[in-house]
């Protein structure tokens, strides 16, 4: 399993600071869930990719799956290093 901490942006550009778990994080392949309050974002924020900045660098692009105000269940890719946000 892979956790840290990030940072989720979402498509309004709004910033959730978030919690992550990775159960399957294969080259391009990851699965998990990010904890962080989602009660104020409006659901419309999750229709579209959103992207995973995690503490060490790695961006990940990921799709939600479900959702609830406390976690999101996603699955995802990590960005190339030239395409990562700084």
């Amino acid at each position: 399993m892979l956790d840290g901490i990030g940072s989720v942006t979402l498509r309004s550009g709004r910033r959730l600071h978030a919690r992550y778990q990775f159960g399957t994080h294969q080259e391009h392949h990851w699965v998990g869930y990010l904890i962080c309050d989602t009660e104020t974002a409006d659901p419309s924020e999750f229709s579209y990719k959103i992207l995973l900045q995690c503490e060490g660098g790695i961006a990940i692009e990921l799709a939600v799956t479900n959702w609830t105000d406390r976690y999101m269940a996603v699955v995802g890719r990590p960005l190339p290093a030239f395409n990562q946000v700084a």
